[in-house]
């Protein structure tokens, strides 16, 4: 808002909001009012009162409802307005056109926002689905843009119609728009009521022509089939409704009705509510000659279609079908065809009926359409017939099946059907992983498409040379594909550049350019392409989205994949599972991301994906590495599998996992090996994002600190140039753990910790992140010295847990450190004396208590913080900082410094590990059995790290620090002979010999209390 002022101020005194009814007007103007810095008028108001207040001196002047003034009434407001002084800004508000003198009376320049500058973005009407409707899943808000335009009000109808009524997005128009829904009503009494005649009239033509090109109005107009009844013509009506937001740019660019609005009109003719009926035939022919004169065929089959010219709608398939479908008509093309009866269907509508049928998904519907074709011995050996039933398998994953298909003829020749069936077998080559060949037979085709000159077959031999290409070579196949594809008008194939180019940028570590173009590929894909292309466009959105840390988006374009995949019976969810799996693994949700990693290595491997398998059974190598219990058979068979199935350029991926593998088994030559070989693969096939994770296992492996630093700067500088800041961070923390890292280096991975547990990332290589305590981490539970919850840096006081059993659940949960509690042994623990099937409603009032108290304002999904599926219930550690979890993280990292050497940064650590034990854990819980085990747990470790600390500070010199080390030790376990031992050596050894004595005295006391070999003197010499 503060943004629009500050435009207004730059074009003008004033700005007007000009919409229809809906889009958020009133709501907009109320809100500048409400800090009390404005006047807010309603047209009502201002015909009860002068215009003119002193009061809004100074500040701003709010009128909503300008048009319920008569024009008198509004020019006679325009001229008091261009009195008030120069200071005040001027907000307006009209549903439909204004008086012309209006504009001419006002102060200044008048600067105008219309509908478009009010309707949702598609990512905007999801989040109205998710957060006012609960509807979480993606592919509803599509649907729901689609038919709304993004209308706010419709948007709110339709999300009620969603989740309230449990209407499907498939039956969502109708659910809108039948007569008596509150949708139609409120379209027909707030919107359709509302606008004038002469757009009336002109709304009632584009529910029969589709598109409303100023050209084909002023068209209709000349020829007297077109009266709006205004001097202006129809110029002027098109241009209000699209001011109003009524009319939207449609395919191609050109203006048609908001579909919901399209389907009420609809419904009113066929009642005879409303409209002309059917349209003259000199109409429909003239506007059907227009249409197929002037790019938009499409329309002019449609519009033949709607007055019931079947055999000409065939011929308009016939002869424009491809062009029709490679501007992303193929649902119209499905839908006009299903009136089209058999007899007027010739070859040529059989193959845009399935190629159309495979646009949209339906791959088994095509599979019948072109299965008698392929059985027919005149036809079955057309280049046109066999590319396009190849490319239905190409989309169901089905590669060597469309390669079959696409064996190209021994006499082929250099027509534009040879030339994509050329291009279809080098990208079934390719996905096979037969990369030579699929480079060969590329070459093939840019030859015959060079010499044929088409621009279509052009694009797509070029794309298909770019599958195999790096570097500057890709680059420019792809420019030529691109701008072949636009001269051509293809919009399908623009598509495909743009998901190449969107690959290619991942691979080249380029990922804020990789995600630039891919949400354009989604936007167009979404209403414009097949399926299969729109999940590329998803996964490649998905993955640069996920390099970027923007892990909640990622996840939802990943969901996305596999949904549209299941939805269009496409074997193309691989991608979508590996990338879910990977936000979770990278978010720490172990358990999770190893099941859908499973889940993606499965579909890959049906479908001998091995551009998704590889990546999938990396990531789950890593997945079964990472966590207190790593699998390592496990791991090493993923590993395993990974390097016999990668393909050169993904080759790097499966040596860095078999690397790791080799470094958890304690095999460091071999570890060594696959990291150096890693390094090698990874720059010959030019793949950033590959040599950064190389580098990171490099710095694991090797034996040299500076080699190790080295590897970890190389890694950070590749990310951070990459735009990959979460990955940037992770090798900065990485440096912060390399034996003898300076203080700017441990400081600089503090910094970057924080970073990455702000974004949920809760641990590296296994290791927890140590959360801070400055309340970046929202929740933070304490259980060492009893029991206390932070939300938000503030402790939870009691009343708000409502009951005893809410914090025990809590508790519970913490003991079982993330892993799910079922929820029968849960209602035993925490009613032992009731029966179970009495206390399954209590569990979920507990739960329910429990999630408000850790998320009060309800920020978070319902299982931010605790999870409950099938498996059971269980904290998220990923979501919430536990102190125990640090304590026992801090333990590991302090125990692997020492055993590299970097003694006074594990005392650093050790020092903090100390600071950090209040008390045992669950001390307020000193009899439940299900404390105990992490209770002795984190007692032995800080017991551990005060001899770990005792020693190191003995190694050190620091004598008194030790003593006070030992003394402490003793006061917990006074009949610990090594501690009584070596704390007579350390004050022998510091000088303090009375000390030395009376410690050697109390040494001999505590071993005959429990009858244990007495010391000899010799200690008190020096000497053991």
């Amino acid at each position: 808002m503060a943004e629009q002022a500050r435009r207004m101020r730059r074009a003008g005194r004033c700005l007007i909001y000009v919409a229809a009814a809906g889009y958020g007007k009133s709501t907009t103007l109320e809100t500048l009012c409400a800090d009390g810095a404005g006047t807010y008028w309603t047209a009502e108001a201002l015909l009860a009162r002068p215009y003119r207040d002193p009061r809004t001196a100074g500040a701003r002047v709010v009128v909503d409802d300008l048009c319920a003034l008569p024009g008198p009434a509004q020019r006679q407001l325009a001229r008091d307005l261009a009195e008030l002084p120069a200071e005040v800004e001027l907000w307006l508000a009209a549903r439909r056109p204004l008086d012309p003198g209006f504009y001419s009376a006002l102060p200044g320049t008048a600067v105008e926002r219309g509908a478009a500058d009010l309707a949702l973005s598609l990512d905007q009407v999801a989040r109205v689905l998710r957060e006012e409707h609960g509807i979480v899943d993606a592919e509803p808000a599509v649907r729901v843009y689609d038919v709304t335009a993004g209308w706010p009000a419709l948007v709110q109808f339709a999300g009620e119609a969603l989740g309230r009524h449990g209407v499907g997005s498939e039956e969502l128009l109708a659910a809108l728009t039948e007569p008596g829904t509150p949708a139609a009503s409120w379209i027909g009494e707030q919107v359709l009521a509302e606008q004038p005649e002469d757009a009336a009239v002109l709304m009632d033509a584009a529910v029969t022509l589709g598109p409303l090109p100023e050209a084909l109005c002023i068209g209709l107009a000349d020829a007297g089939l077109l009266d709006t009844g205004v001097p202006a013509g129809p110029l002027q009506s098109l241009r209000w409704l699209r001011r109003a937001g009524l009319l939207v740019a449609g395919a191609g660019g050109a203006p048609r009705l908001v579909p919901a609005v399209s389907a009420v009109l609809g419904q009113r003719r066929r009642a005879g509510c409303a409209g002309t009926g059917v349209r003259s035939d000199a109409f429909v022919d003239f506007a059907a000659g227009w249409y197929s004169g002037n790019g938009h065929p499409l329309a002019a089959a449609a519009l033949l279609h709607r007055a019931g010219r079947p055999a000409q709608c065939a011929a308009v398939l016939a002869e424009h079908g491809d062009r029709m479908l490679a501007a992303g008509g193929g649902e119209q093309v499905v839908r006009l065809l299903r009136a089209i009866p058999d007899a007027e269907r010739s070859f040529a509508v059989r193959l845009v009926h399935g190629d159309a049928l495979r646009m949209t998904g339906d791959a088994a519907g095509a599979l019948r359409v072109f299965a008698p074709l392929l059985e027919d011995p005149a036809r079955c050996g057309d280049a046109g017939l066999r590319w396009r039933a190849a490319m239905v398998h190409y989309m169901r994953g089905e590669y060597a099946t469309a390669l079959e298909l696409c064996t190209p003829p021994a006499d082929a020749g250099r027509t534009v059907d040879d030339v994509l069936l050329l291009a279809c077998r080098a990208g079934a080559l390719m996905m096979l992983g037969r990369s030579a060949d699929s480079a060969a037979v590329a070459a093939d085709a840019l030859r015959c498409a060079d010499g044929g000159g088409d621009d279509r077959a052009k694009a797509a031999a070029h794309i298909a040379a770019a599958l195999g290409a790096v570097g500057a070579r890709r680059d420019e196949h792809l420019a030529a594909a691109l701008e072949a594809a636009q001269r051509a008008g293809d919009v399908v194939t623009v598509v495909r550049v743009l998901v190449n180019r969107a690959e290619g940028l991942i691979r080249d570590a380029r990922y804020p350019e990789a995600l630039r173009v891919a949400a354009r590929a989604v936007a167009t894909a979404e209403h414009s392409c097949p399926p299969g292309l729109l999940v590329a466009a998803l996964s490649n959105a998905g993955d640069a989205l996920l390099r970027l840390g923007r892990y909640d988006e990622a996840e939802r374009h990943f969901e996305r994949v596999v949904a549209v995949s299941h939805r269009a019976g496409l074997s193309r969810a691989a991608s979508g599972l590996w990338g879910i799996a990977e936000v979770r693994r990278q978010l720490g949700r172990r358990e999770q991301s190893r099941t859908a990693f499973e889940e993606a290595v499965e579909a890959a491997r049906a479908v001998d994906d091995t551009q998704v398998l590889v990546p999938a059974l990396a990531g789950l190598t890593r997945v079964l590495l990472d966590g207190p219990d790593p699998d390592l058979a496990a791991a090493r068979r993923a590993a395993e599998e990974a390097e016999r199935a990668a393909p050169r350029i993904l080759l790097p991926l499966a040596l860095v996992a078999a690397g790791w593998v080799a470094f958890a088994e304690g095999v460091l030559p071999v570890a060594q090996q696959r990291a150096a070989a890693a390094v090698t693969a990874a720059r010959a096939s030019r793949r950033a994002d590959c040599l950064a994770n190389a580098l990171e296992l490099v710095a694991a492996v090797g034996t040299d600190t500076g080699g190790a630093v080295a590897a970890l700067r190389e890694a950070e500088a590749i990310w951070r140039a990459a735009g990959a800041l979460p990955a940037a961070d992770r090798a900065l923390v990485l440096l912060g753990r390399v034996p003898g890292a300076d203080g700017a280096q441990r400081s600089a991975a503090k910094a970057a910790a924080r970073r990455l547990m702000d974004l949920g990332v809760p641990a590296i290589d296994g290791t927890r992140l140590p959360a801070s305590e400055d309340g970046s981490t929202p929740v933070r539970m304490r259980v060492l010295g009893g029991f206390e919850v932070f939300v938000d840096g503030r402790p939870v006081p009691l009343p708000a847990w409502r009951s005893r059993q809410a914090r025990s659940l809590v508790k519970i949960l913490v003991a079982r450190r993330g892993r799910p509690v079922a929820r029968l042994e849960l209602r035993e623990l925490l009613w032992p004396d009731d029966e179970p099937h009495r206390t399954a409603h209590r569990l979920s009032v507990l739960l329910s208590v429990v999630r408000t108290v850790l998320d009060p304002a309800r920020r978070w999904p319902t299982d931010h913080h605790v999870r409950a599926d099938l498996a059971g219930i269980s904290l998220d550690p990923g979501h919430v900082a536990v102190d125990v979890e640090e304590l026992l993280s801090d333990a590991a990292h302090a125990a692997l410094l020492i055993r590299t050497g970097d003694r006074a940064h594990a005392r650093e650590v050790l020092v903090e590990l100390d600071e950090l034990y209040r008390g045992d854990a669950f001390s307020d819980e000193p009899y439940e059995q299900w404390a105990d085990g992490l209770r002795e747990e984190a007692r032995a470790v800080w017991l551990r790290a005060l001899r770990d600390l005792a020693g190191l500070s003995r190694a050190a010199g620091d004598l008194d620090q030790a003593v006070t080390y030992l003394v402490r030790l003793l006061a917990i376990d006074a009949y610990d002979e090594t501690v009584h031992r070596n704390l007579v050596e350390v004050l022998v050894r510091a000088g303090r010999h009375g000390e030395a004595r009376r410690a050697f005295d109390r040494w001999c006391q505590a071993m005959r209390s429990i009858d244990a070999p007495v010391p000899t003197a010799r200690v008190l010499a020096g000497r053991a």
